[in-house]
């Protein structure tokens, strides 16, 4: 019940802060143009990440009689490994409060981190077995442990981070469908690196 009530007021209070700058903003009740209502979204949701948290999911939808919205604060609890933020998509999935700051820092992201992380998870998913303790998606590498029937993810690790030795043991021949399509080459003998060698006879023609 203290998750539950928690997560109530913060709702509660993200929509009051919400109707408080839709109206700071528009002050009568005209016809709001794309490009306001665009500018309006953008910068109310930075504000919201900054003041209550990146991890909270808000959409909003302007409507004749002024906008209605969404706000949904994702869901955490506090345990040894620090804060954990549950995953709007997967209930058995859990980010720690250190991946979804590095997620943030890398993808230069400040606000809807927790729906961008489970967009990249989602792809990741795909990999799961190929690496034990890691998943694979086109733009990086994220690290989970697997606790009590939960995938906590512990950190996220951006593909241009990775040594190349890294990346053969992430993108070798069973996973290279998620590598990212700016990194393959149809001229072997422009590659940087060679992540399988099955066809080495083609190198000397």
């Amino acid at each position: 019940m203290g998750i539950d009530r928690h997560f109530g007021f913060n709702k509660v209070q993200i929509e009051k802060y919400l109707k408080a700058e839709f109206k700071k903003k528009f002050k009568s009740n005209g016809k709001i143009s794309l490009r306001k209502r665009q500018k309006f979204i953008g910068e109310v949701t930075r504000k919201i990440a900054k003041r209550f948290g990146k991890e909270v999911l808000v959409l909003i939808d302007f409507s004749r009689n002024g906008f209605c919205s969404i706000v949904s604060p994702a869901k955490t609890e506090s345990t040894e490994k620090g804060k954990l933020i549950k995953s709007f998509s997967h209930p058995q999935v859990f980010y720690t409060s250190h991946c979804v700051e590095r997620f943030s820092e890398r993808m230069e992201s400040q606000e809807n981190c927790i729906i961008k992380l489970d967009a990249f998870f989602n792809e990741a998913l795909f990999s799961y077995g190929e690496n034990k303790g890691f998943l694979t998606c086109p733009d990086g590498v994220f690290a989970y442990d697997l606790i009590e029937e939960r995938l906590i993810v512990k950190t996220y690790i951006n593909f241009d981070l990775l040594s190349d030795d890294q990346i053969k043991q992430f993108y070798g021949s069973g996973m290279i469908a998620l590598l990212p399509r700016e990194y393959a080459t149809e001229d072997i003998s422009g590659t940087d690196f060679i992540l399988a060698d099955e066809h080495e006879e083609f190198l000397n023609k």
